[in-house]
């Protein structure tokens, strides 16, 4: 009886493992890409843009003019929202919507969509979030001393610095392209 009780705790305890290890292989959603991207520009009217950059598949969403009329359309774009990925080794999965002004390239908002991991949650506060705010392309290289990271997910800080440094410098080789 006991060799019974303990083989079904050890059998319960495996499958309880194993489902904690399946859970935690997805990403928590907090936004919807496409509300992110609409918030970020501040319109649902957008245009969208897949290229390469720095070596890295980047999607870039773009308002031109004011987005409520037809004839804006053909205006250069006004707003950038990049789509961002960023993994924490081994399989900690980021994605945010980072918001530049085309006209000033400064950043208006990063959004957090996605999060693989509990412990980078506290970098989707405003707290954090809101160091990027007015930061432009002069401020690129220097982001990394500039933004203080998050005690505890310092390497999911880095990855979000990283996302915003590349989406100044894209947004600075996209002005008057698009």
């Amino acid at each position: 009886m006991k060799s019974y009780l303990s083989h079904k705790a050890v059998l319960t305890a495996a499958v309880l493992l194993g489902e904690l290890t399946r859970l935690s292989a997805y990403a928590t959603e907090f936004e919807p890409l496409g509300k992110a991207v609409a918030a970020a520009l501040g319109t649902k009217q957008a245009f969208k843009k897949s290229f390469a950059f720095e070596g890295k598949p980047l999607d870039v969403f773009y308002a031109k003019g004011d987005g409520r009329s037809p004839a804006s359309a053909t205006s250069t774009a006004t707003k950038y929202a990049f789509v961002q990925k960023g993994i924490y080794e081994p399989n900690c999965t980021h994605t945010w919507v980072v918001g530049i002004d085309a006209v000033s390239l400064k950043v208006t908002e990063v959004r957090t969509v996605e999060m693989a991991c509990p412990h980078a949650y506290p970098t989707k506060s405003e707290t954090f979030v809101g160091q990027f705010k007015g930061k432009g392309i002069a401020d690129a290289d220097k982001l990394k001393k500039e933004i203080a990271p998050i005690a505890k997910a310092t390497g999911s800080s880095d990855l979000m610095v990283e996302a915003v440094r590349r989406s100044l410098v894209a947004a600075s080789k996209l002005k008057g392209k698009i």
